[in-house]
């Protein structure tokens, strides 16, 4: 009588055994945290910031909010402005790219600008590529290779911003910008939200 029961003990012990080891994986386990998406009210835009960044805002010139995102000497931008009424007003590819290459060389003070259309939430933006020319605060100046995206929505522009600094125009076109694959994802999670969203 004892051998059948000792047969049959595991059988008993075995769904009580799992539901311990459910317990203890679930006990144990951390689940990974939630990405902290930096949020503008009053813009009705954002972003999801990489890991252990400081995002700070402020009004410039000719930003009316710009948010900086940074990690030591890595860092983007998005800048929020009145879209100048000749910029981006027409619906040919061509043609807007052929003024945001004038506003860059005019307003910028960009050169060897280049510009591709592409799309953020399904809406038509611009990414231009240019070099520019900047003191570097000990009376010399060096070299700046900057990427943006342009996009407008209504009388507002929406700019992305990220560059790097080089001795000369090969030595940039061969660099990426510092974390230029956490850039890449966090500009990827721009987000533009509808009016009254935040209206609860």
């Amino acid at each position: 009588m004892l051998e059948p029961a000792m047969r049959l003990l595991p059988r008993l012990a075995a769904p009580g055994l799992g539901l311990l080891l459910c317990a203890c994986l679930t006990a144990c386990y951390d689940p990974p945290e939630s990405p902290v998406r930096y949020v503008n009210k009053p813009y009705l835009f954002s972003f999801i910031p990489p890991k252990g960044w400081t995002v700070t805002e402020d009004k410039t010139e000719a930003c009316q909010v710009s948010v900086e995102a940074r990690h030591g000497e890595c860092r983007f931008y998005v800048c929020v402005s009145v879209r100048p009424t000749e910029f981006l007003p027409t619906t040919s590819d061509f043609a807007n790219c052929e003024l945001v290459k004038a506003y860059v060389a005019d307003t910028l003070k960009g050169f060897n600008v280049t510009c591709r259309p592409t799309t953020i939430q399904g809406r038509r933006s611009y990414d231009a590529i240019y070099l520019r020319r900047v003191d570097d605060g000990n009376g010399g100046i060096k070299l700046q290779l900057v990427r943006q995206t342009f996009l407008s929505r209504g009388k507002m522009l929406y700019t992305l911003t990220s560059y790097v600094f080089g001795r000369d125009e090969a030595e940039l076109r061969a660099l990426a910008p510092p974390c230029d694959n956490d850039i890449t994802r966090a500009e990827a999670t721009f987000f533009l939200h509808q009016p009254g969203s935040f209206e609860r």
